[in-house]
């Protein structure tokens, strides 16, 4: 078995365990032909990050539920619309990922009343009475790896580099920068932007820039273009942290922990409750407290993680969860 074929096995366990005494799974088809379509962002499906988790959770909730799933790719913003159309035309939900739809949706939601939407790092107020949004809390979860780069960095200099330069991206950098700080105050945190979710390019080349000014952990929040900003890590021999999915697998010398949303969790959650007749629009909010954010496992790394970092990350997160720290947002 190869590594990315353990590492969607892996996330199809997790995404069981933690739907698990909410359903017991069924793999049987669906007498009533009940049919949910997984609409990606541009990153597409092999993104190792935000949309292949998407897909992940469309097909164990799927299964969970005893319907059929379908995709459908999308390579273009203009198109956003009409591949929501043509998914609300055949399915009974439609699951969108990412903040790029929200404007979309409604469109095309007000269009479909019968068919129910999920979306993902989005909410409405109000919300369209067949849309449920999801909105993750990363500045939690990148906390705690600000608090690892912090501890591993021997420059007291870290990176960030994001994709866009909005909200939900800076979430990730200001909690990024919270939780270094908490642990190092003299810690430096170089930030750039690569404007674009799908260029690796861009994201390796503002990785190489931060390096050479004097970053020795790299943290993108970037989608697929934080995939070149891994590479430029490994090939430089300085540490990476991964975002959305557990990312080692790609470099499992370099990267030593991944920031997770559990996106997977989100999308079957919402299958699971539509096929019991229990969809209810409005806004789920997933974080450190409920899973739905954390940090992934340091695997073959963990002893190059210090006794005191871990330490810290532990008292961290307890204190995040109880309120006594209480993480910047956006």
């Amino acid at each position: 078995m190869n590594k990315r074929m353990v590492y969607v096995a892996g996330a199809l366990s997790l995404t069981g365990v933690l739907l698990a005494g909410a359903v017991a799974p069924r793999f049987q088809a669906n007498a009533a032909g009940k049919k949910v379509i997984f609409v990606t962002d541009i990153g597409g499906l092999n993104d190792n990050g935000f949309n292949h988790l998407g897909y992940i959770g469309t097909v164990a909730g799927a299964k969970a539920a005893g319907w059929t799933f379908g995709d459908i790719e999308t390579t273009n913003p203009s198109d956003y619309v009409k591949n929501l159309t043509t998914a609300a035309q055949q399915a009974n939900m439609v699951v969108a990922v990412g903040f790029s739809f929200g404007t979309a949706l409604t469109t095309v939601a007000a269009k479909f009343p019968k068919v129910h939407f999920t979306i993902i790092d989005y909410a409405y107020s109000p919300s369209p009475a067949n849309i449920l949004g999801n909105i993750f809390t990363p500045n939690e979860s990148s906390y705690l790896a600000g608090i690892v780069a912090a501890g591993m960095s021997k420059t007291h200099t870290i990176g960030f580099v994001g994709g866009l330069n909005v909200p939900v991206i800076q979430n990730f950098l200001v909690g990024y920068k919270a939780g270094a700080l908490s642990y190092d105050p003299k810690v430096k945190v170089l930030t750039s932007y690569t404007g674009s979710f799908t260029d690796q390019g861009k994201g390796k080349t503002a990785g190489l820039q931060e390096i050479n000014g004097g970053a020795d952990v790299l943290f993108p929040a970037a989608g697929a273009s934080g995939l070149g900003t891994l590479t430029a890590a490994d090939q430089r021999h300085v540490w990476g942290i991964g975002v959305d999915a557990d990312q080692n697998f790609l470099h499992p010398n370099s990267t030593v922990t991944s920031v997770v949303k559990h996106v997977e969790v989100a999308v079957a959650a919402a299958i699971v409750a539509d096929s019991k007749g229990k969809f209810k629009a409005g806004t789920l909010i997933w974080n450190l407290k409920n899973n739905g954010v954390g940090l992934a496992p340091y695997h073959g790394l963990s002893s190059k993680v210090p006794a005191a970092v871990t330490a810290a990350v532990t008292k961290a997160r307890a204190g995040i969860i109880s309120g006594k720290i209480v993480v910047p947002s956006k």
